[in-house]
């Protein structure tokens, strides 16, 4: 059995069953030279191990085999006790040795702070993202936290959200495969998502780029107006600019010392543009370079920390008509 930690430039391509779409995205965009938060990934097969160790197997899959996909609360409930099973499941020593040790390695006093992201696919098919689906943790602050987050993420794979998407797209419970992602934690100035064709017109001659202030869960989730940008993309020009009053940012909650909070936008930003023309160009260029490697047009998260542009994910958009 794979048990494996690797760091993300070691994540193979073709290996999504192991390591999830996201981490193996990672690798390749590392390997493409992109900017991404330096981390690792906490293979597939360690929450089946933990399972196992935790002797709960037959808990989880006796539980999920009387699901009643008519009754909402009843698959609430159900996929609750899940979830609470595998937050709670004592994680095999020689992971969590592991996975300290690798923290240890990748934090620092100047930076103390790792996102817990998920990294997903489906055993056999060609599956390897569910968007929105699984959780994210921001501002994850040592060791024992992380170890926690990483429950929380193996548990999300059962969030009643995603059991009812694998029920109605006929998809088996344990064919689905999650990857916990530790990464440092960029304290993004302002942050969004880069499309390389509009997937509201379907045009592939443009790119899109919504932004905010603050960390990009404000963007991605749809909770705050955004910025919003579309360039012709094969000039990088700027045929539309809407630059909204936003109203809600996502930033560290300085009340714990960790962890993520919604705050209102200062009112001396609320109408600022977030992005300089500058800026506009470099993700124009740095998305057309990842299209062209990845060979399909990319729905590209990315964030600005000091001016400088990270790339932290990328994957294939949906439902694009091709032309």
């Amino acid at each position: 059995m794979t048990r494996e930690i690797l760091p993300l430039e070691q994540i193979p391509d073709d290996a999504a069953e192991h390591w999830g779409g996201k981490a193996s995205n990672l690798g390749k965009l590392i390997r493409l030279g992109a900017t991404v938060p330096p981390g690792f990934c906490i293979s597939a097969e360690t929450l089946d191990y933990t399972v196992a160790a935790a002797h709960i197997e037959s808990a989880i899959n006796d539980t999920a085999a009387t699901f009643n996909y008519d009754n909402f609360a009843d698959v609430e409930s159900k996929s609750q006790h899940i979830r609470e099973l595998i937050e709670h499941a004592p994680m095999p020593s020689d992971l969590e040795q592991g996975i300290r040790a690798r923290y240890s390695k990748l934090v620092s006093p100047i930076n103390r702070f790792v996102a817990v992201r998920s990294s997903v696919a489906v055993r056999g098919t060609s599956i390897a993202s569910f968007p929105g689906m699984m959780d994210t943790y921001h501002y994850v602050l040592g060791e024992d936290e992380v170890l926690q987050k990483v429950r929380e993420c193996w548990a999300s794979l059962w969030s009643s959200r995603a059991v009812h998407i694998r029920h109605h797209r006929a998809i088996p419970h344990n064919q689905a495969i999650i990857a916990p992602i530790v990464q440092l934690m960029v304290n993004a100035d302002t942050a969004g998502v880069l499309f390389t064709a509009n997937p509201i017109s379907k045009d592939h001659g443009e790119c899109v780029i919504e932004a905010n202030w603050g960390i990009g869960e404000s963007v991605v989730s749809g909770r705050s107006m955004t910025d919003s940008i579309i360039l012709e993309k094969a000039t990088g020009k700027v045929k539309q600019s809407t630059i909204a009053a936003k109203t809600m940012m996502v930033v560290m909650d300085d009340s714990r010392g960790h962890g993520r909070k919604e705050v209102p936008v200062p009112r001396d930003l609320a109408s600022k543009p977030t992005l300089s023309d500058a800026q506009l160009a470099e993700l124009w260029a740095t998305g057309r370079a990842i299209e062209e490697y990845f060979a399909f047009p990319a729905d590209i998260e990315w964030a600005y920390q000091d001016g400088r542009l990270y790339i932290l994910q990328a994957r294939k958009i949906r439902n694009l008509e091709t032309t």
